[in-house]
């Protein structure tokens, strides 16, 4: 095994425990055992539990927040009326109430949940989010220019305000909520539609 294929062995199985329990059941032996590798070799690479729990919080709300861009900037590829991209707009609505995607929020949460006084995490956060912003607002700027969107919508902005929303939908989700699911997806999809497109 690679010294690149250890770092991310060790990587994923972080992740794993994450996923599975909590970052409080990160066990560095444990994990080091798994892998087949010794104390040392996780200290080389990540510094210590925190800095592993760090990267692997980073990569968790990375991944959760590409799976969105990958599976929009795919769609867009598709796109050649106002109305092709209208209806990938709402492709990516009734895509978030798939079981998975539940999921993907809760992890995109925890990870930055996670950042909670952690400064590097914050900013590693920070810089995937803009990354992500960045690449969905340049995808939807040929659109813009061509008039299928409002001129005067600020993309990174309106995209930024998209995966908060949506990142906002753990709530309405959590068990107990008595908010209305259905009137809470209407009111998101009304406000993105009349944002973009004018639409009432």
């Amino acid at each position: 095994m690679t010294t690149r294929d250890m770092r991310s062995t060790l990587l994923e199985l972080a992740i794993e425990v994450i996923d599975k329990y909590g970052e409080h059941a990160i066990r560095t032996n444990q994990i080091v055992a798994e892998a087949g590798t010794t104390p040392p070799t996780l200290y080389h690479y990540f510094g210590n539990r925190e800095g592993l729990v760090e990267e692997a919080q980073a990569e968790r709300f990375l991944r959760s927040i590409l799976s969105d861009a990958e599976f929009f900037n795919n769609e867009l590829t598709k796109v050649k009326t106002k109305e092709d991209l209208r209806e990938v707009v709402k492709a990516l609505f009734s895509r978030h109430d798939k079981p998975a995607q539940v999921e993907v929020r809760w992890k995109r949460l925890n990870a930055l949940g996670s950042a909670f006084a952690r400064d590097s995490l914050t900013l590693r956060i920070a810089e995937s989010h803009n990354q992500v912003v960045d690449e969905i607002a340049k995808a939807l700027s040929p659109f813009q220019q061509s008039g299928f969107i409002n001129q005067d919508v600020d993309l990174r902005a309106a995209v930024a305000w998209y995966n908060g929303a949506i990142l906002g939908k753990v709530l309405s989700n959590m068990d107990g909520s008595t908010i209305d699911v259905a009137q809470w997806e209407k009111i998101m999809n009304e406000s993105v539609l009349h944002l973009l497109f004018g639409e009432k």
